[in-house]
């Protein structure tokens, strides 16, 4: 309970926790994080303890851990150890890699932070149904707070001076920069959405009523909670409205996959191959006939070809090939937590690079401490080993949380064929992942929501 009370904090408070400015609530998100990851400990010890005190005996001691739970707690070892190893060995020295070298406190000691809050949610036992009705909260609150803000009232006094939404559309919400909002707003529509079907299927709910002695028609009743399904249902809308609305092309491209998986899911065995291959054809034909002459699907289309620019995604792709070089000086080792400031700036002067200021008419960033991309920013501060360990690291806990045991008497078809909560919002953050960065405004949800989704394969 008091574990599955730490997972509410997270999920729905955390979101919203700030200090009335835009000014530092970069700062005021990595300070509140340390204050619930203190909270998170306390939760976690208390539970050990009542655990302890209350054991029954006639149950066994031990249960049986699954070999791909094991698996995951080592590739999350590994990958802390990796990161250590590159701030010691760091050129930079082990202070600027433990404090960060940017303003968005991502250093060391920040990354073993994440570590931790994965390690104790990967071996707790968290209630799934009080973390999402907190996150289906947190969600509404949050999108009221962007509602108000983009009708002209300036919620909670986060804009600064005489800013506003109208001056400054890229801020919005209780956590801040747009990107970082659909970070947790995809990660939100993962969770509800595969909820509400697995709800429907008539098994998240049917196997307490049958265990309560609960006639079969009964049971139907209480396997579809009206206010329950209501809950998520606004909210999952609310998230998506938030989502297309900010106009973030990393929050579009995870819900298409976020909708593709879910549809994969749903089609008998037999038929997904050839669904994933009439997705491909088809994403394929769209975007090489692609007809406008902007935005992201454009530029694909650019690409395919080729004719690619190194202003394509507001200058990603020249940070991307640039740090990628940065990376090869180092492809062991990496140069420490949160150093690619120092070290990529020190890089593209060196060598006379040049990030485009302009694309067309439209003026663009051509300063970065971060490559937004967090698997080349693995790549760049903790080396290529790191990179990978952090991608198997996904990929494992989506799997195991894939290959749950159930239980028996919410065993049916329906069920099986809906993916997990936590593993859909995994899936929509590592995508979204690939074209934003981590800072504590949204990764410490990540990383709770990755150790719940690992604890989901836990058991044998």
């Amino acid at each position: 309970m008091m574990m599955t009370f730490a997972a509410c904090l997270w999920t729905g408070v955390f979101p919203l926790l700030q200090c009335g400015t835009y000014s530092h609530i970069t700062r005021d998100k990595w300070i509140f994080m340390l204050i619930l990851s203190g909270v998170t400990l306390a939760c976690f010890i208390g539970d050990v303890v009542l655990r302890l005190l209350h054991r029954d005996p006639d149950q066994p001691r031990r249960r049986k851990i699954s070999r791909g739970f094991l698996w995951v707690l080592g590739i999350a070892i590994l990958l802390a150890v990796r990161m250590v190893l590159s701030g010691w060995l760091s050129p930079l020295g082990w202070d600027v890699s433990w404090n960060g070298a940017s303003t968005r406190n991502e250093g060391l000691s920040t990354q073993l932070v994440y570590a931790g809050l994965f390690l104790v949610f990967a071996v707790s036992r968290v209630r799934l149904r009080p973390v999402l009705v907190s996150a289906a909260i947190g969600v509404l609150f949050f999108g009221t707070v962007v509602l108000l803000q983009r009708s002209g009232i300036n919620a909670l006094n986060l804009y600064p001076g005489k800013r506003s939404f109208f001056t400054n559309p890229e801020f919005q919400g209780t956590i801040g920069n747009v990107d970082m909002d659909v970070g947790y707003l995809s990660m939100m529509a993962g969770l509800f959405l595969t909820e509400i079907l697995a709800v429907l299927s008539g098994s998240r709910f049917s196997a307490h009523a049958q265990t309560a002695g609960v006639s079969s028609l009964q049971s139907g009743r209480f396997s579809r909670p009206v206010l329950y399904l209501d809950l998520l249902f606004f909210s999952l809308c609310a998230a998506v409205y938030l989502i297309v609305t900010m106009d973030v092309q990393a929050g579009i491209v995870a819900l298409g996959v976020l909708l593709a998986v879910t549809l994969f899911m749903a089609l008998p065995k037999c038929l997904r191959l050839p669904f994933v291959v009439c997705v491909w054809i088809a994403a394929f034909l769209i975007i090489w006939f692609w007809p406008r002459e902007s935005g992201g699907l454009w530029e694909i289309h650019e690409m395919m070809h080729g004719r690619m620019q190194l202003s394509f995604g507001k200058n990603r792709i020249a940070v991307w090939l640039y740090s990628i070089g940065l990376a090869f000086q180092s492809p062991f080792l990496g140069g420490g937590s949160d150093t690619f400031v120092l070290r990529f700036n020190q890089y593209i002067r060196d060598r006379g690079l040049v990030i485009p200021e302009y694309q067309g008419t439209v003026q663009l960033q051509d300063y970065f401490d971060n490559p937004h991309n967090e698997y080349i920013a693995h790549l760049v501060n903790h080396g290529l080993a790191a990179m990978l360990l952090f991608i198997a690291l996904i990929g494992a806990v989506v799997f195991i949380s894939a290959r749950r045991k159930t239980d028996p008497l919410a065993k049916n078809a329906a069920y099986r064929r809906v993916l997990s909560p936590f593993a859909a919002a995994v899936i929509c953050y590592a995508v979204q992942a690939f074209f934003s960065f981590s800072v504590p405004l949204v990764a410490p949800m990540f990383w709770v929501i990755l150790g719940l989704c690992a604890g989901e394969g836990r058991d044998i």
